[in-house]
């Protein structure tokens, strides 16, 4: 077991892998809120795999269409049965992971086991009520002007890939999900050596790892080889139109893997900050120039070796703000970045590390993002951070991009 207690950035966490497999981690919070939770590792992305001696192949939508129906039972949903104890319910997938996770002040214990006993557990409700609910869901991210923006870049960036799909699928993949689907991808990653369990708050570690090992024991299968995402950079621009008042874009980099995928993407977020941030010589000529008056948004994704970098906003000229970003970007490579902007920019980043880490939910949340690593060790992977390592990552950031803008009306 490993323990790191009154650690200088205030990052406590009590790790431990159990022999079902399962990677515990609790991080020890004087709050009323106690949050526990599920990470799964299977995400959108994650479409081919092989388990039970044969490739199989499942479409767009099938991580998120599965975190629906783990909550929809035949006696009922879950969520009612959290809200007795007093406790709220809610899950989330992404790319590379589904999340299950409850925040209670009250009857913790009772909703520990209770979540992990349903998310083990797969006695489905009906799943034809459930793909309409999904559907109304595709249709009202279909308004988002942002989410367009975002997944039109990628899917100009990595053409087809599943690293560009939206994460719910479409209306007509939904339509090919069915209960044995469904069943297989649980049987095949909802396995205890391929979830973590995290708990954060003034909680019980013991209590913990018993509880887990003694619901998860005898379930010890293999969880299904994935099979690695193939995705070719071609770059590209797509125009679209949606229910906006300004121009929406979004501007995708591919960034080549060369360390950890934790230290890859701390060092992303040192330079996406430095770059593209409020302080940077790009967002001074942003405004200078009266294109956007709003520091973009950088999201960061890495996924079985695949990584980018993706930088969006609001625009008084979309195609004017992604030239200037692409002209700024290819600056700050050429010109690097020296020994006193880099420290700035890790103190930064260490700052909000450790505030977010202070919040039970946000640590949690941390926590599944961070996978193997506690936050303890987290906190000094920021410390160790150095100048020729960013500059290594930055030079890795590829120069072709895929390119998307909304604009406004129908």
């Amino acid at each position: 077991m490993d323990v790191m207690l009154n650690c200088p950035s205030g990052c406590e966490t009590i790790h431990h892998r159990l022999k079902c497999g399962t990677n515990v981690f609790i991080l020890p919070k004087d709050r009323n809120i106690k949050v526990g939770a599920v990470s799964v590792g299977f995400g959108s992305a994650d479409r081919e795999f092989y388990f039970d001696g044969k490739s199989c192949v499942i479409p767009p939508g099938t991580a998120h269409f599965l975190e629906h129906e783990m909550f929809n039972r035949p006696d009922g949903d879950i969520s009612e049965k959290f809200a007795e104890l007093g406790a709220e319910v809610n899950a989330f997938t992404d790319t590379e992971k589904t999340v299950y996770y409850f925040k209670t002040a009250g009857n913790f214990s009772e909703c520990f086991r209770l979540l992990l006993n349903f998310v083990e557990s797969t006695a489905f409700g009906d799943t034809d009520k459930e793909r309409e609910i999904i559907k109304r869901e595709i249709d009202m991210y279909s308004d988002s002007c942002e989410r367009k923006a975002y997944f039109g870049a990628l899917d100009e960036l990595y053409p087809s890939s599943p690293l560009a799909c939206e994460i719910a699928g479409t209306n007509e993949s939904v339509e090919n999900i069915n209960t044995e689907i469904l069943e297989l991808c649980h049987r095949a990653f909802y396995v205890p050596e391929n979830m973590t369990v995290i708990c954060s708050g003034n909680v019980t570690a013991d209590e913990i790892m018993t509880e887990t090992e003694k619901i998860f024991f005898g379930r010890e299968r293999k969880t299904a080889a994935k099979y690695k995402i193939s995705a070719k950079c071609a770059g590209g621009k797509r125009i679209d139109n949606g229910n906006t008042t300004a121009d929406v874009f979004c501007v995708a980099y591919p960034a080549a893997a060369v360390f950890s995928k934790n230290k890859d993407s701390l060092l992303l977020k040192i330079i996406s900050e430095a770059a593209f941030g409020e302080g940077s010589e790009l967002f001074e000529r942003l405004t200078k120039e009266k294109v956007m008056f709003e520091v973009p948004s950088v999201d960061i994704v890495t996924h079985s070796g695949q990584e980018h970098i993706a930088i969006s906003g609001r625009a008084n000229n979309a195609e004017t703000a992604m030239d200037i970003i692409d002209e700024e970007l290819s600056a700050f490579k050429n010109g690097g970045m020296d020994q006193r902007k880099f420290e700035r920019e890790r103190k930064r980043l260490f700052g909000t590390f450790v505030r977010i880490s202070d919040d039970c939910w946000q640590a949690v949340n941390m926590q599944a993002v961070c996978k193997d690593e506690g936050l303890a060790e987290m906190a000094e992977n920021i410390r160790q951070l150095d100048l020729p390592g960013c500059l290594k990552k930055l030079d890795l950031i590829g120069s072709k991009n895929g390119r998307c803008v909304v604009k406004p009306g129908k």
